[in-house]
């Protein structure tokens, strides 16, 4: 059998972990994005974040971020309000609906990183995080 590319071989894992997230998100009503941002700023909870800081975390642009915390608004997980220190920005909170997620979230997320470190050795989780820290900076090359 031919080897596969690397690229074939990302576009394969990537599908595949995707399914899996958008599964486990599925169970509650929402999709992987919402989990990621929803673990985001549970994990950022002592910092005021505005939706530029969710672009910047996840890589996205604006008219996705929107389009991402619009829906959230209406499934009630989060909600904005002014910045206490700029009123022209609006801060983004969690709600108490998206609160129930976190330690469920937050358990997915560490069972998945467990499977990681318990099939791959240190040296192997760097060389694979060195190479996806380059595939997602390799348009800034």
């Amino acid at each position: 059998m031919p080897r596969k590319g690397t690229n074939t071989l990302l576009k394969i894992a990537s599908n595949q972990i995707s399914r899996r997230f958008d599964a486990f998100a599925k169970e509650y009503d929402t999709t992987w994005v919402q989990m990621s941002i929803i673990d985001f700023l549970s994990h950022n909870k002592d910092k005021e974040l505005f939706q530029r800081d969710i672009e910047n975390e996840f890589f996205i642009q604006r008219s996705t971020a929107t389009i991402a915390l619009q829906r959230m608004e209406k499934k009630d997980l989060i909600y904005r309000k002014p910045s206490a220190h700029d009123g022209r920005q609006k801060s983004v909170y969690l709600t108490d609906k998206a609160r129930a997620l976190e330690k469920k979230i937050d358990e997915y997320m560490r069972h998945q990183q467990h499977i990681l470190e318990e099939n791959f050795t240190t040296e192997e989780l760097s060389t694979v995080e060195k190479f996806l820290k380059f595939q997602a900076f390799q348009e800034d090359l």
